[in-house]
């Protein structure tokens, strides 16, 4: 009572703009679970033509604590998305105004990464700072939309993990004739459409949606969060016009962009044949090219405008020995095309788990391009300097690709890599002492997954931070001094062998007459999955694999095993299998541990069990033996 007496005071004593964003004026179901509440959130997408759109963003946040980076707002842009009329004022719990962000606050900043030799691409950042919650921050900005910017459309979120939405709206409008792509996901409303005039129009508003969860183990946030999509249907692009008004228009427009560019220079051509010549196979063909475009070409971004989805023609990879995704994938499609052997780049969405594309909607949603072999039925990562040809990577399993094709490719999807091609085999000898400590010997095979990690680091890592990527993934040993390590990648296929040999102070615990001694130093599982009470979203597991370890002990002479596990555990799950058998003799004992993570997707009821078969893998994780001092 006494609240609401003072909320009625409140509400007489403040002006009405000020009680528009007072805190005390938001309804509890919106600030249950919430780090922060969405007053108003508009935005208005206008499609002029097929070269140009306007956008014009208004959004208003009352972050309630520390847990969200709302105060943060950052804005892409480029040559072709001019940031125009950037407005931000800071208001306090009671909804007045503290203060107008400074223009000089708003920080400019090259957007271009490390691996990016140059390119347009920029950043607008300003971090508002208060340190008394609840507080207020309104955003008001406009993008002049050009390019490939404006080709990739408009993705609008009105909500994220953890925040709430009092009111939020999306309207894109264009011309009556022009087309337009749109869909709705996980909105409870469906969009309002007018066709007044001249002018066809599109609108999505939500009022009152409660914060959603985060949720360890789910699904990526895109495929759970409502939103809205809207995608220009036709473009025109530095003068290349296309539609998108399906896969195979939008594979048709790419090729456009590509056409023309895979012209090599007479003396490569003479390089190539010369090359293939002697060779009994398109496969050994495609080796022999694939070995000279890793050891001749270097991966390199470059990203200026339409070079985000045009490649560097060959003439130019040729003579700067460099080229990005696309310039690379092209340059290998050109000496394939010159020795006969069919190909087609394929757009792909490379990087994290697989996330499904929506087939319905027509869009670039791509960010990296392989190269297709259909007579081999297999793909060519052509980025990567060290590695095996026709293998698919890590990266890019189990996902849909684009054909880019000169009459309109489809829709494909890559291999899918699991826990069956993910290995990893280990063999770990310990000479244990009767202070403790240790000496080991670690030999691994891996396969696909982990050996691309380990060829990756043997590369570009130095021999510490090598060193510090075995202690983290390999081996668990206290005060681990690596004294010798090795990594022999074998070069025609995805697999990789690494040696470690070192010592541990203190690897077993001594008490007294007894040793107390962790079973499996080997890395394999990380943290078990954390409680989730009245689980929401779905499991979803997209990463699979194997570890199999064999660990040999020599016990110190004098010692004997007092207390060991017995008996061979064994649990299955749907998302795995473990099992841990020991077999100990006078002076040894001998671990060995099957782990498999397999990939699935479990419905939240689910949630308890997945757990608890983790939850008692990490237990049988942390096994010990007891050694004693023998009698005399």
């Amino acid at each position: 009572m006494r609240a609401l007496i003072l909320a009625i005071t409140l509400a007489f004593a403040l002006p009405a703009a000020a009680q528009h964003y007072a805190a005390f004026t938001i309804p509890d179901s919106l600030t249950e679970g919430a780090n922060v509440v969405v007053r108003d959130y508009n935005v208005d997408l206008d499609i002029r033509s097929g070269k140009k759109g306007y956008l014009k963003v208004e959004k208003t946040l009352t972050l309630l604590n520390e847990k969200s980076s709302a105060n943060e707002l950052v804005i892409y842009y480029d040559e072709g998305t001019r940031v125009r009329k950037i407005e931000i004022v800071l208001y306090d719990a009671l909804g007045r105004e503290l203060r107008v962000v400074d223009k000089d606050e708003v920080k400019d900043y090259s957007a271009v990464s490390g691996g990016t030799l140059y390119g347009d691409r920029r950043i607008k950042h300003v971090e508002v700072r208060h340190n008394t919650y609840p507080y207020t921050i309104s955003y008001r900005y406009e993008r002049e939309l050009e390019g490939i910017d404006f080709a990739a459309g408009e993705e609008w979120y009105p909500q994220h993990f953890g925040y709430s939405v009092e009111a939020a709206r999306f309207s894109v409008s264009a011309p009556k004739d022009f087309p337009v792509n749109y869909k709705g996901y996980r909105l409870p409303v469906e969009p309002m459409l007018s066709n007044a005039g001249d002018e066809w129009s599109c609108t999505w508003q939500v009022q009152y949606l409660k914060a959603l969860p985060y949720e360890a183990y789910a699904p990526q946030a895109e495929e759970l969060l409502p939103k809205a999509i809207c995608v220009p249907g036709r473009v025109s692009i530095e003068g290349y016009e296309g539609e998108f008004s399906s896969w195979a228009a939008l594979s048709k427009y790419i090729h456009t962009l590509w056409e023309g560019r895979g012209v090599l220079p007479e003396t490569v051509k003479s390089e190539i044949q010369q090359l293939v010549a002697g060779a009994t196979s398109d496969e050994e063909k495609i080796a022999r090219l694939y070995r000279y475009l890793q050891q001749n070409m270097r991966y390199v971004s470059v990203q200026l405008g339409i070079g985000g989805w045009q490649p560097f023609d060959a003439e130019y990879v040729t003579k700067n020995k460099y080229g990005d995704c696309k310039a690379l994938t092209n340059y290998m499609w050109a000496m394939l095309r010159e020795v006969g052997i069919e190909a087609y780049p394929a757009l792909i969405r490379t990087g994290g788990a697989p996330v499904k594309l929506d087939t319905a909607l027509v869009k670039s949603q791509f960010n990296h391009v392989l190269l297709y072999l259909p007579g081999q039925d297999n793909w060519l990562e052509c980025t990567v300097p060290v590695g095996p040809p026709q293998y698919i990577y890590f990266g890019n399993h189990d996902r849909k690709v684009l054909l880019v094709k000169e009459e309109g490719g489809g829709l494909y999807h890559t291999p899918h890599l699991g826990y069956l091609d993910n290995i990893r085999s280990g063999k770990t000898s310990v000479q244990l002492s009767e202070t403790g400590d240790a000496r080991l010997s670690q030999r691994f095979q891996m396969a696909a997954r982990d050996a691309e990690r380990w060829r990756a680091m043997d590369a570009y890592y130095s021999e510490t931070e090598l060193k510090d990527a075995a202690r983290e993934n390999l081996l668990a040993a206290p005060g681990l001094l690596i004294e010798k390590l090795e990594v022999l990648p074998e070069p025609d296929k995805a697999a990789c062998q690494v040696f470690l040999e070192g010592q541990s102070e203190r690897f077993a615990s001594k008490g007294g007459k007894r040793l107390f001694l962790p079973l499996l130093p080997v890395v394999a599982v990380g943290t078990a999955p954390p409680p989730c009470e009245n689980r929401r979203w779905p499991i979803a597991i997209r990463e699979g694999f194997t570890c199999r370890d064999t660990v040999s002990y020599q016990l110190p002479d004098g010692y004997e095993v007092e207390s060991i596990m017995e008996e061979t555990a064994t649990l299955e799950h749907p998302t795995g299998y473990y099992q841990l058998k020991v077999d100990h003799q006078p002076g040894t004992i001998t671990i060995v541990r099957v782990l498999q993570r397999k990939m699935a997707e479990l419905p939240p009821a689910a949630y308890e069990e997945f757990r608890a078969f983790w939850l008692e893998v990490g237990k049988l994780e942390r096994s010990m033996a007891v050694l004693v001092q023998k009698r005399t």
